[in-house]
């Protein structure tokens, strides 16, 4: 009886052992298994801001950051930022990211939806990060502002960090100078122009003033011409009076002579 009782107790206490290394290999698995929820737990994000230019004028490019000063297991994001069509127009293709990862942007009017995540086990960013950097075309004068209205922040085992509340910055834009609208055009004023004064004539080179063909400015050659003709004419009839005259007094003489 003795015997049986030792031998007995070894099986006992051998059981005892299988039960404890069994309770134990449990519970170290539960510990690891709980690792990295512990690990996901720490995920965090610092102070988010926007960054953009106080001022600018109209056509000028305006690049807006959204960095964020700290951050841990940062292993996705989404942003939401909204702004004023009428005074900005997003530049397509102009978004970056930080490298390394898959990125996406949507735009509607006045927003855009800027998306970035790592891919497959890369690790999540850590630090200061610059989220997302983008540019506006100005378009008109006035006060645009740039809000960062929502944000969710992704780790690496899908808990989510909001944005606690929007973030904005204001760009001053100057409008472009227009040109001036001509004004409205009148009927000249007539312009008085001074009268010819007559030129004298020099001399004893011309008729006189008082001549008709002076004062009705006609041709003067062919009332000279005309006038040549009859004095040339007037003279011939002259010589032929005389002559006639001539000769009758000599047939007057010669008869008499002749009594």
């Amino acid at each position: 009886m003795p015997a049986l009782r030792t031998a007995a107790s070894p099986r006992r206490l051998g059981g005892r052992w299988a039960a404890l290394a069994a309770a134990t290999v449990a519970l170290f698995g539960a510990s690891l298994a709980l690792a990295p929820a512990a690990v996901a737990a720490g995920g965090s994000i610092g102070a988010v801001t926007v960054s953009a230019p106080a001022t600018a004028d109209e056509g000028d490019t305006v690049t807006v950051t959204i960095p964020v000063d700290a951050s841990t297991d940062l292993y996705a994001y989404d942003l939401v930022v909204t702004f004023d069509p009428a005074l900005l127009d997003f530049d397509d293709a102009s978004a970056t990211f930080p490298a390394g990862g898959h990125d996406t942007v949507t735009e509607t009017a006045g927003s855009v939806q800027l998306t970035h995540t790592r891919l497959g086990s890369s690790p999540g960013l850590t630090g200061a990060q610059t989220l997302a950097t983008f540019t506006f075309t100005a378009l008109g004068g006035g006060s645009a502002a740039i809000q960062l209205a929502g944000a969710t922040f992704v780790d690496s085992t899908g808990g989510t960090i909001a944005l606690p509340a929007p973030v904005t910055a204001t760009v001053a834009v100057t409008a472009a100078p227009t040109a001036p609208t001509p004004g409205a055009t009148g009927t000249p004023s007539p312009t008085a122009t001074a009268s010819p004064t007559a030129t004298p004539a020099p001399s004893g080179s011309g008729p006189a003033a008082s001549d008709p063909l002076v004062a009705t400015g006609g041709d003067p050659t062919g009332v000279l011409v005309a006038g040549s003709v009859a004095a040339a004419l007037l003279a011939l009839g002259i010589v032929l009076v005389i002559r006639r005259r001539r000769g009758f007094r000599s047939s007057t003489i010669s008869q008499e002579v002749v009594r």
